[in-house]
């Protein structure tokens, strides 16, 4: 009995130490596989490390060029960020030449059927024919409201219009516009309001900005300057869209200058390129603004007294400055009757005469910032470089260029980087003035524009075109030509 229960716990012992063998060979295993895997790493590491050049300092390894590569993604992340797709705009359509904000009728045709809608009602306007749309009260007794193809609008009531085939736009035959027969994709709701009807387009964002970038620069120009002209107008459209939607207005923002032009020019191949190439790009910044040409002030900071600035504009240009633009140097002489209109109408003077026309204060860049209008008694203090254009407009009078030839009806003055003379001194083609300095200015003593001037005109010399913040599309063109990209553009400007 004994004898057996010896053997009994010599099989339980040596089953035992089985199981611990067991287990410390699979123990021992796992160590080997660990160290193993460890030395693996190890050899990897010394394998793409380079070696010494022989002065103690080594060669730059791969992970430092993937770290500055992400380090370069990044920073452009931080720059350009990329939008969602398929975003929409409200662009409120003005009137004609964008002279009004609403119309008296509106007519509307399209190579599709157009889809008409209102509240409930829902009706099909054949392809080719005209739709009209009235307001109230404009009405005439030649109109006939009752007609399938035509509609009146009272205060507070609205139509919405779209093309049966979206491939197809609407199209506005009787708006005036640089190109003719406007056509608009998307589709446009009309407001009946008191003062007329409000049309509004909805339309996709890259659509839109097409025709912005096509109104707003040349397509001559080299396809990096459109493409820096697509990012700046989108990212413009999108601040102007955040700013509605907390105002909750009707519009994002209208068709003109006020804003940014859109569709004067439909779009064509190579806007429609720009803003591919830009797909849904926009600048992290919160004010975007761009300007045709540039009086070439950027950087100067001592242009701010009247006698720097003067000697600055009568020093020629390089030439080809800002792509060879002719605006970069032009004069006008302003009848002082027309400014006296601008200004009774703006300022409700009564004034007979006007005496002299002063600058009171200019940027350290130059720019005109408080113009002094006085009869000798008076006087009338204009702020801001847009009011001061506005006074001083050259709608009724030709604007000579640097190249010789002569702009017409241009509703502002084409820039405030401006000075005004009692002597007439007009530009030849190279930018350089016909008559030398007065004695006056050559003394240095009281310029000609602080003093009463008999003549019936005044004369301004000044360059550049444009309100001269943000971007130059002349000079985005210029640093285009010489190999830039449009970030780099986009870089140096904002």
């Amino acid at each position: 009995m004994r004898e057996k229960n010896r053997k009994r716990v010599r099989k339980i012992l040596l089953f035992i130490s089985l199981i611990l063998l067991f287990i410390g060979m699979t123990a021992m295993s796992f160590i080997l596989l660990h160290r193993y895997a460890e030395y693996g790493k190890e050899a990897s590491v010394n394998m793409a490390e380079p070696e010494d050049e022989g002065d103690g300092k080594k060669r730059e390894t791969a992970p430092a060029k993937t770290s500055d590569k992400k380090e370069k993604e990044e920073t452009t992340d931080i720059f350009l960020k990329k939008l969602d797709p398929g975003k929409t705009i409200r662009v409120q359509i003005l009137g004609d030449e964008y002279r009004t904000e609403y119309h008296e009728t509106l007519t509307v045709t399209a190579k599709s059927g157009i889809i008409v809608s209102s509240g409930k009602k829902r009706q099909i306007i054949p392809s080719g024919e005209i739709f009209h749309i009235f307001h109230a009260e404009k009405m005439t007794d030649e109109t006939d409201e009752n007609s399938l193809e035509a509609v009146c609008l009272a205060a507070d009531q609205m139509v919405s219009l779209e093309t049966a085939d979206k491939e197809q736009p609407l199209i506005l035959p009787e708006l005036i516009r640089g190109q003719k027969n406007p056509s608009y994709e998307g589709k446009i709701e009309v407001y009946g309001t008191e003062e007329g009807l409000l049309v509004i387009n909805e339309v996709d964002l890259e659509t839109y900005l097409q025709s912005v970038v096509s109104s707003e620069m040349p397509s001559s120009y080299p396809m990096q300057a459109l493409c820096a002209q697509a990012v700046c107008a989108r990212t413009y459209a999108v601040n102007c869209m955040n700013q509605s939607e907390e105002k909750k207005k009707t519009a994002d923002l209208d068709d003109s200058v006020s804003y940014q032009v859109y569709n004067n020019y439909p779009g064509d191949e190579l806007s429609a390129q720009a803003v591919s190439m830009t797909e849904g790009l926009v600048m992290d910044c919160s004010d975007v603004y761009y300007y045709s040409t540039s009086c070439l002030t950027k950087g100067r900071t001592d242009l701010a007294r009247e006698k720097n600035f003067r000697k600055f504009l009568d020093i020629p240009p390089e030439k080809g400055a800002e792509y060879g633009s002719p605006w970069v140097r032009w004069s006008v002489e302003l009848p002082k009757e027309q400014i006296l209109n601008e200004l009774r109408e703006l300022y409700g003077c009564r004034w007979e005469r006007l005496s002299y026309v002063k600058v009171q204060e200019r940027t350290p860049e130059g720019q005109v910032q408080s113009l002094s209008f006085s009869d000798g008694e008076e006087e009338i203090v204009v702020n801001g470089e847009y009011q001061i254009r506005c006074v001083l407009s050259c709608a009724r009078t030709g604007i000579q260029l640097m190249d010789g030839s002569t702009a017409e009806n241009l509703q502002l003055l084409p820039s405030a980087y401006f000075y005004i003379r009692k002597n007439e001194k007009k530009l030849e083609s190279s930018g350089e003035p016909q008559t030398a300095a007065s004695e006056e200015e050559k003394s240095g003593a009281q310029t000609s524009e602080d003093v009463p001037d008999s003549s019936d005109t005044i004369f301004i010399c000044g360059g550049g075109y444009g309100h001269g913040v943000g971007m130059s599309q002349n000079g985005a063109a210029a640093m285009a030509r010489e190999g830039a990209g449009y970030e780099e553009i986009l870089k140096y400007y904002y």
